[in-house]
């Protein structure tokens, strides 16, 4: 996982480091190495113990401040900004329920590899440890140790000598090796006092993790150019490295087929003639028989963990005949849950580049592919390959799940973000939107935080201004989150939601009529019906409401039209279940274990 495609260095001259006075302050200092580090947004709520800190950035000519609604809210957006333009991001709040508001988001982050740069408010340094308002150390309510288990660094800054120190460590291990949330906790008054600092360039603290073991590469390559039935299990780590179009020559230079995670969704185009879809949780039935079948003698799974929602439950049936690859950043992960015949750490983007180049060079010696998939019977690109074909093409009124998916496919365009949140709705995206080349798909199903996918898209449209953006969300998610919306109407950013609305927690109500024999939890529906677009509106949204087949398409072209943000709400039939079978068979083992 490149952490150069995460972040480049600034080729530009430095910044000025303060203002027109005679010494910097910890504050300039601090947003001197933000910027250097190619920081220009910042997300967060002001409040009275980060006063200095909020003040400064929205001084600074060269910085945005967006203030969400919610610290929840200001996580999610820094997610979303880092995942999308592959960088640094920044979200801050102040101490007490400003920081905790925002531990949720930062699981989030933590959990799928981002890297973020997450500030909290403490009290000032002389009252610590007298109780002061919203005091959150060691002695009472400790910030920093309940950040510990979902960042890479967590700690105070007791000292205006020690803030360059701390900041270089966090952003070093923010963007080093697997990426990931660093916290740092600052007293209130430490920020207005003169620091003379020594200045870092990035490069000058911040190594390369780019090393491999280069004889396990070599080796590699002979097993994938000797297998008859090569295939690739593409994870959320070839995103995180830059590594798609590394992945795909490959694929065809093998050639091997090609699936991907459910976190992994859209690095490989699923459209691609070699493309078996999603392995796992709403997955798809090329990529089940496949991978579980007694055909595959070689597979290689790049930035996959391997975990619960891909291996369905870690059936041994994932075993190929002959040699399992794996590829990981994190030594840690080979091996966790299947024996691994030869293991490869180290960045995705150079590891494959490196297989690549000795591919090459054993094919000029001799050597050829081996694989006979050219000779197979080709994938099905059409309905057919869907588990619920007849769905797609329905004409039925409340309009299908599935239908309005495939229409949607008609009209987003090709260089489309599109977000998924949590929920009955992911299972349906994952399953049935058909993610194709250039297009990017996120979902954060390694927390699995209801609410990412409705906020996190703010923040990707503001690194991303160039690219339509899209969220695909559920009315759950829309009613846990929304509100956030009124920082896109606020600040103009142009994201369009599409909201699918069937009055319950879909995959709850689907998912205890299995697990309760027949059963469903009554409490996942809603008593009364949410009006979804007219809460939009209200916030400033254009909003339109689709609740026939072939609607959509105009509604999204007339969204990609107007610009600024705009919202459309879907009624569908939420009595059709979403593809969740493998998933409440895989709970069920849970339970019974």
């Amino acid at each position: 996982m490149s952490t150069q495609s995460i972040i480049p260095l600034l080729t530009k001259p430095p910044l000025s480091i303060a203002p027109a006075v005679s010494a910097p302050r910890v504050v300039d200092v601090f947003l001197h190495y933000l910027k250097a580090e190619g920081v220009r947004v910042i997300f967060g709520i002001p409040g009275g113990l980060l006063h200095p800190f909020f003040e400064a950035v929205e001084r600074d000519p060269d910085l945005q401040l967006v203030v969400s609604k919610h610290e929840e809210g200001a996580a999610f957006m820094a997610d979303g900004y880092s995942r999308a333009g592959r960088r640094l991001a920044v979200c801050a709040g102040t101490s007490g329920p400003g920081a905790t508001n925002l531990v949720t988001g930062v699981a989030c982050a933590f959990s799928d590899g981002v890297p973020l740069l997450v500030l909290s408010g403490q009290a000032a340094s002389h009252a610590l440890g007298k109780g002061a308002a919203q005091e959150t150390t060691r002695e009472d309510i400790d910030i920093v140790a309940m950040f510990r288990p979902v960042t890479k660094y967590s700690a105070m800054v007791t000292s205006p000598g020690a803030m360059a120190h701390h900041l270089r460590r966090a952003l070093r291990l923010a963007l080093t090796g697997r990426p990931g949330p660093v916290h740092l906790n600052v007293p209130v008054d430490i920020w207005e006092k003169p620091l003379e600092e020594q200045w870092f360039d990035p490069h000058t603290y911040r190594p390369e993790t780019r090393t491999f073991d280069r004889v396990a590469v070599q080796r590699a390559a002979e097993v994938l150019l000797e297998a008859e039935r090569p295939v690739i299990l593409a994870g959320s780590g070839v995103a995180i490295a830059g590594a798609e179009e590394h992945l795909r020559t490959l694929a065809e230079l093998l050639p091997a087929r090609v699936a991907t995670t459910p976190r992994g969704k859209g690095v490989f185009p699923e459209n691609d003639p070699l493309s078996l879809g999603i392995l796992g949780v709403a997955g798809h039935r090329d990529a089940r028989d496949t991978i579980f079948g007694r055909d595959v003698d070689v597979l290689f799974t790049v930035g996959a963990s391997l975990n619960e929602t891909t291996t369905m439950n870690w059936t041994p049936r994932l075993r190929p005949s002959r040699a399992l690859i794996q590829l990981d950043i994190e030594a840690d992960r080979i091996g966790r849950n299947y024996p691994v015949d030869v293991p490869l750490v180290g960045d995705a983007q150079s590891i494959l580049v490196e297989l690549v180049y000795h591919a090459h060079r054993m094919m000029r010696e001799g050597a050829f592919p081996h694989s006979k998939w050219s000779l197979a019977r080709p994938l099905v690109r059409t309905h057919a390959r869907y588990d619920d074909a007849a769905g797609r093409t329905s004409t039925a009124i409340p309009v299908s799940p599935a239908r309005w998916r495939a229409d949607l496919e008609e009209v987003l365009p090709e260089d489309a973000i599109i977000f998924s949140d949590i929920g009955g709705h992911m299972l349906f995206n994952m399953h049935n939107l058909c993610i194709r080349e250039r297009q990017r798909f996120f979902i954060n199903l390694g927390f699995g935080s209801m609410g990412h996918g409705t906020v996190a898209p703010i923040g990707a449209a503001l690194a991303e201004p160039s690219r339509p953006v899209f969220a695909i969300v559920g009315d759950g998610c829309f009613t846990m989150n929304g509100m956030d919306l009124l920082t896109a109407a606020e600040f103009d950013v142009p994201v369009i939601w599409i909201v699918e609305n069937n009055n319950m927690h879909g995959i709850t109500w689907h998912a205890s009529q299995v697990l309760s024999k027949g059963r469903p939890m009554a409490a996942a529906r809603y008593r009364r019906p949410v009006e979804v677009a007219s809460i939009a509106r209200a916030m400033g949204l254009n909003a339109w409401v689709v609740d026939a087949p072939g609607k959509i398409q105009d509604a999204v072209r007339e969204a990609l039209r107007r610009g600024g943000p705009a919202l459309i709400e879907v009624r569908v039939d939420g009595s059709i279940s979403p593809p969740m079978g493998e998933r409440t068979r895989s709970l069920a083992g849970f339970i019974e274990s």
